[in-house]
């Protein structure tokens, strides 16, 4: 009996676990800080006054048909391949005879002042209740405003969430009874255009879409501070008591508190073989592997299945697999009935894209579910939810 250790409770941990569900020779342990998985497609959806509980699923239910794999709620922290070992925060020392670091990626700031005490993020569920609060607050108290929402970062979350945000906000108003509220949303990207991890035409397209829906895209444009009412942007100050942080992500930390095991790349995630090793025994996927298609659920997924073809391989005494991933398609909603199409070269736009957005969701919630657990959640991501009674009471 194999013990494989995961550490890592998302996209690509998950998916391993239960790709590995079958096999009677091998247990596996998840190591994971917190005992919910977050569903990142559907993180701007619930920020936007939509359901959080598809977004944020409990691991234990969601690992519940996989009787070989034992849930620990921990943070990793060291790693010793000499001896096999995994030490977490707390001081538990977990053996393994493969280990798979799948921890994802950590927000960054990149030192700017201000925005880790005033801005919100959307990234957790904690930081979206946060944020509904703050917007349903802010709004309650003001019977006549003129008011700017900022979103920092123009790629796929920057977006969608610019593309929902006003209707959410203007919503609020509507229910607290606010007749005199102008919304003003804004999208500031660094880089000179929108969404740089898409082709060109893709981007215009986005950001065709964006400018029809009344949001005031500033590219070329930095941000160097924020108080709790400015922010300063290489483009002028903006006054806003909202900015929402969707810029900057790292590597998780763990990397480099074991540089002496792990390989970093420029931009700090760690370098494979053909294999997604850095050892013979540790793999490493997702997010935290510097491969051309890392940073996507869809890559993550697919490390995953390469993981567990590979571990059996092994086993087995059978030939290995050599693909580990190729160009995924992604599909950006940009408000309600729109989204954008790309794969590869290819990019098609519009209404009828926004349903293969729908049903891409099942697609990945399966990949992390099955098939019966994820029709239950993902019938549920149109449902509205809110927390403010005045807004329940005027439904």
């Amino acid at each position: 009996m194999k013990h494989v250790v995961i550490a890592g409770g998302g996209f690509a941990g998950v998916s391993l676990a239960r790709q590995l569900k079958s096999q009677k020779d091998i247990t596996v342990t998840i190591i994971n800080k917190s005992s919910d998985f977050r569903y990142y497609p559907a993180l701007y959806r619930a920020a936007t006054g939509l359901k959080l509980g598809t977004a944020r699923l409990p691991l234990e239910w969601m690992l519940i048909d996989t009787p070989r794999t034992k849930l620990v709620i921990d943070t990793v922290a060291k790693i010793d391949p000499a001896h096999k070992t995994i030490n977490t925060l707390s001081g538990q020392k977990i053996s393994y005879d493969y280990a798979v670091i799948a921890l994802g990626s950590v927000t960054t700031y990149f030192n700017i002042q201000g925005l880790p005490e005033n801005s919100y993020g959307i990234k957790s569920p904690d930081e979206i209740i946060k944020l509904r609060t703050h917007l349903h607050d802010k709004i309650s108290q003001k019977s006549d405003a003129d008011e700017n929402y900022v979103i920092v970062g123009a790629g796929p979350t920057g977006a969608e969430l610019a593309g929902g945000l006003g209707v959410y906000v203007k919503l609020i108003t509507k229910k607290h009874k606010i007749k005199k509220h102008r919304v003003k949303i804004w999208l500031v990207e660094a880089g000179p255009r929108i969404l740089p991890q898409l082709s060109e035409e893709a981007a215009r397209a986005v950001h065709k879409r964006l400018n029809k829906l009344g949001v005031n895209i500033l590219v070329s444009t930095t941000v160097s501070k924020e108080t709790v009412h400015t922010l300063s942007t290489s483009s002028g100050i903006i006054k806003t008591n909202t900015v929402i942080w969707t810029a900057g992500t790292a590597n998780n930390p763990f990397f480099e508190q074991n540089s002496q095991y792990f390989n970093l790349n420029p931009k700090g995630r760690v370098i494979v073989n053909k294999h997604l090793q850095v050892q013979d025994n540790i793999y490493v996927i997702g997010d935290n592997a510097a491969t051309p298609n890392s940073g996507l659920a869809i890559t993550a997924v697919r490390h995953a299945k390469f993981v567990a073809d590979d571990l059996v391989a092994h086993l087995k005494k059978k030939k290995r697999p050599k693909k580990y991933e190729s160009s995924g398609v992604q599909v950006i909603p940009v408000g309600k009935g729109w989204a954008v199409l790309q794969f590869k070269n290819f990019v098609i736009s519009g209404r009828l894209i926004s349903l293969v957005r729908i049903a891409a969701d099942y697609i990945g919630y399966s990949d992390v579910l099955g098939k019966l657990k994820a029709f239950t959640v993902w019938s549920n991501t149109e449902k509205s939810e809110e927390d403010c009674d005045t807004c329940n009471k005027s439904s």
